[in-house]
Formats: structure tokens, sequence, C-alpha cells
């Protein structure tokens, strides 16, 4: 069974935003890594194309606000040094966000032939392994990246786990909501693997489709 996200850190509370009160629009969040089937994905779950996204600083001094060059200079670090996109809808005051997605170096990945324990996870043929259910979804994908020192958290690996945290509770809307968050997390980490100079190797195609 996956390791999905299990929650939201302390680092994950709204906080400052930019634009309070009237948002940004889907193809800016997250340093523009949402494609047009990501964002029609987006739009589905929550119904508004107008977003808040987490700024500031995190406990370590590094800005809170996503950006692929940061997400791919921490793949190595501990959790709290991690680069992470929160979104949030920007009518809502809870503090908590609608989405949180991280990126990961791994040495591993779950087993592909693995039964599944619920009816509602699914899987898709993405990277070298893909499974959406009711708190997230989950993306490993081939991506060689080296440590940036001997003391890094985590030592060279050859794949990149991208974690999109989001519960039914909170924005899940329509009878794709699986396919939509994976949608999602497939075009940002698309992205990333461009960054990180190893696009060839991921295996992430442009189109979603079922296992």
């Amino acid at each position: 069974m996956t390791l999905l996200v299990g929650g939201c850190g302390d680092n994950s509370k709204k906080g400052d935003t930019e634009e309070s009160g009237t948002g940004a629009a889907t193809s800016n969040i997250c340093d523009g890594t949402l494609d047009a089937t990501a964002a029609e994905a987006l739009h589905r779950l929550t119904g508004t194309s107008r977003f808040d996204e987490g700024t500031g600083a995190n406990e370590e001094g590094e800005p809170r606000k996503f950006s692929l060059r940061n997400a791919v200079e921490h793949l190595h670090d501990e959790y709290r040094k991690r680069s992470a996109c929160w979104v949030y809808k920007t009518d809502d005051n809870s503090g908590e966000p609608l989405l949180e997605i991280r990126f990961s170096a791994s040495s591993s990945y779950p087993s592909a032939t693995q039964k599944e324990s619920s009816s509602d996870r699914s899987r898709y043929p993405l990277g070298v392994y893909a499974q959406a259910g009711p708190d997230g979804a989950d993306l490993f994908f081939q991506c060689t990246t080296k440590a940036s020192s001997k003391n890094a958290y985590i030592g060279d690996t050859k794949y990149v786990k991208a974690e999109l945290y989001s519960t039914a509770a909170r924005l899940l809307r329509g009878d794709s909501s699986n396919k939509d968050r994976m949608t999602i997390l497939n075009s940002i980490s698309r992205k990333l693997a461009q960054e990180a100079g190893c696009a060839s190797e991921a295996d992430l195609p442009a189109v979603v489709t079922s296992q």
C-alpha cells in the first residue's frame, strides 16, 4: 500500500497570501506548472478558478511560495526544508489548504503488483508508480539526482516522489476526483522533471489515462 500524504504540517497554514481577496489565476499558481488540462481538473474539483498561494518564509527561512528551482534544490533535504505548494480558495478563511504538493528524492517506490486494499484507490500508468485515493495522490518517477552534500538527509537517488494531499471533505467535486488530482500532480511533476533535467527518463506522458 502506497504511503499517501498523511496531513499538513504547521507550514501549511495560510498565513500571508498574494493579492488577498482577489486571488491568482490557475495558470499562475505553483510556479505556473498547471497546463490547460490540469487547470480544468482543478476547476472541476473546486468550482473556482481563483486561488491564493502560501507566501512568506518557513521556519528555515526559505520562501513559502513554491518554485520549481527551489523544489529541485531541496529534493534531498529533510521534510521541513523541502519546497511545497499550498493552494487555497481565495474566499476560504479556514487557513487550511485545498492542495498541498511536495517533492522529495526517493531510493525506491511501491510495488506495482501489490493488490489494492480498497476500491476507492486508482492506479495510473505514469512514471514507475502512481496511485490516487481518499487523501490525495502519490506519483513516483525515475529521476537520477545527487545530494548536494554528504550531510544531506537523503543521499543520491534514482527516483523522485511527488505527493499531493487533498481530502474529499475539503474540496472534491464530481465523479473523477482521483483522476483530476493525478492530472494536477502529473502536470507539476512534468515541469519539475524538466527543471531537474530528467524529463527523458521520467516517463510522464502529457495525458493521464486509467490503468
